[in-house]
């Protein structure tokens, strides 16, 4: 075997290496993502209103001639 033949051998094996190392954490960053999506806020979606809708619900109490 001459070294160039080595070296290609050597570099195709890496390659495969690092797409396989890529593969893994892009499973993991996948995982974390789909965690984040449905366990991410602190607080409950179906609890207490976001400070946007408090806002706006006092706005409308305020001022109910505008709408």
């Amino acid at each position: 075997m001459s070294n160039a033949e080595f070296f290609a051998k050597l570099k195709q094996q890496r390659l495969t290496s690092l797409e396989e190392d890529h593969r893994a954490e892009q499973k993991e960053i996948l995982a974390d993502q789909a965690h984040w999506a449905k366990y991410g806020t602190n607080r409950p979606r179906w609890g207490a209103p976001s400070k946007a809708e408090l806002m706006e619900q006092l706005s409308r109490e305020r001022f109910p001639e505008e709408e």
